[in-house]
């Protein structure tokens, strides 16, 4: 996997972070050796690559982030700089979500999990007929220490990293 960022021009809007995004995914095409590093946009937003590289974008109104896994068959990225209100944990994760992946209820923990889940759900994207297109019944859980993102019978693989000042979380599809 390669994850590549760019930096969003001031004042950080919708036009800057779009701009920075297609940089950073054009980055990350070219260092994954994709021989076209231009992208196109779906209806959805997500990026349109080349075949065998499946790219997913993030952005804040500071920075763009992009990861391309050459050969997977999704990849999901999603960088949050501000916690969630804390009402909405029922809504983003259900009970034993909260009891196994956020215990203590805190805000920072339920940034990182928000993260996770939107960069699982991107990650498998193609999975709309178990998840309905929302990313929150998109199921999070841990396997053998790993955190996990699940739709239907699709299991994507989190990666996370937390600071005080973002979570980033980054998914990749695995076969069943």
């Amino acid at each position: 996997m390669v994850l590549a960022s760019a930096p969003v021009a001031p004042p950080g809007t919708g036009a800057a972070q779009h701009r920075a995004g297609r940089d950073a995914v054009g980055t990350a095409l070219r260092r994954a050796g994709s021989p076209v590093t231009s992208v196109g946009r779906a209806y959805s937003g997500a990026p349109v690559c080349p075949a065998g590289f499946p790219a997913s974008v993030t952005h804040s109104t500071a920075l763009a982030v992009a990861a391309v896994a050459p050969g997977a068959r999704g990849v999901g990225v999603d960088l949050e700089p501000r916690c969630p209100d804390l009402r909405l944990h029922r809504f983003l994760l259900d009970e034993r979500e909260r009891a196994e992946l956020w215990p203590e209820g805190d805000p920072p923990g339920l940034r990182r999990l928000f993260a996770a889940k939107e960069a699982a759900f991107k990650a498998l994207s193609e999975c709309a007929d178990a998840h309905g297109g929302l990313f929150y019944r998109v199921r999070l859980g841990l396997r053998e220490g790993r955190l996990w993102g699940w739709a239907g019978d699709r299991y994507a693989l989190v990666g996370e990293v937390t600071t005080p000042a973002f979570a980033l979380a980054v998914a990749v599809t695995a076969d069943p």
